[in-house]
């Protein structure tokens, strides 16, 4: 995959990503925020009343089934799903060419190359 980094980030952004590349726990926490508007919305918790129209899923389809939200095809229903799942796939994605961002090894003088050779 192409590493897009130096064609969005600038230099500054690049190095603070990677600091936080460098802390397993906070880079694990922002991914489990983000990823949990889309996965964990309207999942039963203990000690909290349950919202099930938080849920993205249901909430489309009971818009297209109680009247109140724009009616939908069980096939537009699907896609609207696979969507959902194609979108945590590219966040995923995203995160997983973040861990693998690092600054480049820089040689020790004695092992630069001589361009002249």
């Amino acid at each position: 995959m192409k590493d897009i980094s130096n064609e969005i980030l600038t230099e500054i952004e690049k190095d603070k990503l990677i600091e936080l590349n460098q802390d397993p726990v906070i880079l694990g926490a922002l991914k489990k925020y983000i990823l949990a508007v889309c996965y964990k919305q309207g999942v039963v918790e203990k000690g909290l009343d349950h919202r099930g129209n938080v849920n993205w899923a249901l909430r489309m389809a009971w818009g297209a089934i109680d009247g109140a939200g724009a009616p939908r095809s069980d096939e537009e229903l699907g896609q609207n799903i696979r969507a959902l799942a194609y979108a945590v796939q590219i966040v995923e994605s995203g995160f997983k060419e973040l861990s693998e961002m690092q600054k480049p090894e820089k040689l020790p003088d004695d092992k630069k190359v001589n361009e002249a050779e």
